[in-house]
């Protein structure tokens, strides 16, 4: 399952943040300028780094939501014991990846270029990862929800491909053939041989 998660990262629902944030683009650059101070620290090692960034993703994700977005049909004919235990390996899954993906950091910036409003709810921001080596920028595009206690991530569109869109389709595929408890086999598999699934941006820098 590949989960988008590096710089800027992965996020969600921040009541503080959001709440603050007078409107899109800002609360996408100040979760972004977060996580940036975090990665650029050197006073901090790796485990460190992890420790920081996890506490960001447990205040301002709503990973609950995004793991519920992805299961997608499935979620309704889940049982409650599947729900749990979907989303637990799901939230694991995120860590994992982080964490093998921390290296891959190496002095990026990350810069909010635009935004448009979908519906009285959603919008779309739009912003791009800039590569030091003088490679191409990443496009990346966030999907907001606005709610009474602010804003919140709902999906994340990394050159084209959404990951709620992309990951959907492979749960669907796995569910088929193995079932719910099946997919969550498959996930906690990943988590404990720490399979560091492939990223949209991988092939990008």
């Amino acid at each position: 399952m590949a989960l988008l998660v590096s710089a800027p990262g992965l996020f969600g629902r921040s009541e503080a943040l959001g709440a603050a944030a007078a409107d899109p683009e800002t609360f996408v650059t100040e979760v972004g300028d977060q996580v940036l101070t975090i990665l650029d620290d050197a006073s901090l090692d790796d485990a460190g780094k992890i420790a920081h960034l996890k506490t960001l993703l447990d205040e301002y994700a709503d990973l609950d939501l995004l793991a519920k977005l992805i299961l997608g049909r499935h979620w309704r004919t889940a049982t409650a014991d599947q729900r749990d235990a979907y989303v637990d390996a799901f939230r694991q899954l995120v860590m994992t990846t982080m964490a093998d993906r921390l290296h891959q950091y190496g002095g990026q910036t990350f810069e909010v270029v635009g935004s448009q409003t979908i519906n009285d709810r959603d919008s779309i921001v739009k912003s791009k990862i800039v590569q030091p080596s003088g490679a191409p920028p990443i496009a990346v595009d966030w999907r907001l929800r606005k709610s009474d206690t602010g804003y919140a991530i709902i999906d994340v569109i990394a050159e084209g491909v959404s990951l709620v869109v992309s990951q959907r389709s492979e749960v669907n595929d796995i569910v088929a053939k193995q079932g719910m408890d099946g997919l969550i086999r498959t996930m906690r598999d990943r988590v404990s041989k720490r399979d560091a699934i492939e990223l949209p941006t991988d092939k990008a820098g």
